[in-house]
């Protein structure tokens, strides 16, 4: 998306915006940090909080990366009430072991896009955020 000229007369591109909703202080900073200098970063530490901003600012959000086990609900089921309002991108991950049939299914029913595995490096997340918000 491109926003008008700026001073120089050169266009400037809008950064795309993703919130990460995951309820470890440490590691919502730690994603935060990594994905700032590209992105335009909403960091949320609850499913509701997911749901009540993407509703808000649906608009404005091109990817949700999505911790599975949250401490109010899962993240399945927060994929799929985002999904019932127009969802957007989610990559869903986990520290945890998560049934393949679930995956699937979340695949399948486009209600997330790919399920990652924690812990997530740097680069491997840079990259699968890059190759999925496009």
């Amino acid at each position: 998306m491109l926003n008008s000229p700026d001073s120089h007369g050169h266009l400037e591109t809008k950064k795309k915006t993703v919130m990460i909703c995951d309820d470890e202080p440490d590691l919502l900073f730690a994603f935060e940090l990594i994905l700032k200098p590209k992105y335009d970063v909403i960091s949320v530490d609850s499913g509701e909080a997911c749901i009540d901003i993407y509703i808000k600012e649906k608009n404005k959000i091109d990817l949700i990366l999505l911790d599975y086990k949250l401490r109010d609900m899962l993240g399945d089921s927060v994929a799929r009430k985002i999904s019932s309002y127009n969802g957007t991108k989610i990559i869903l991950i986990s520290g945890y072991e998560i049934d393949d049939k679930l995956i699937k299914e979340l695949e399948g029913g486009n209600y997330i896009r790919k399920f990652v595995k924690k812990p997530i490096g740097t680069d491997q997340l840079n990259q699968l955020v890059a190759k999925i918000i496009r």
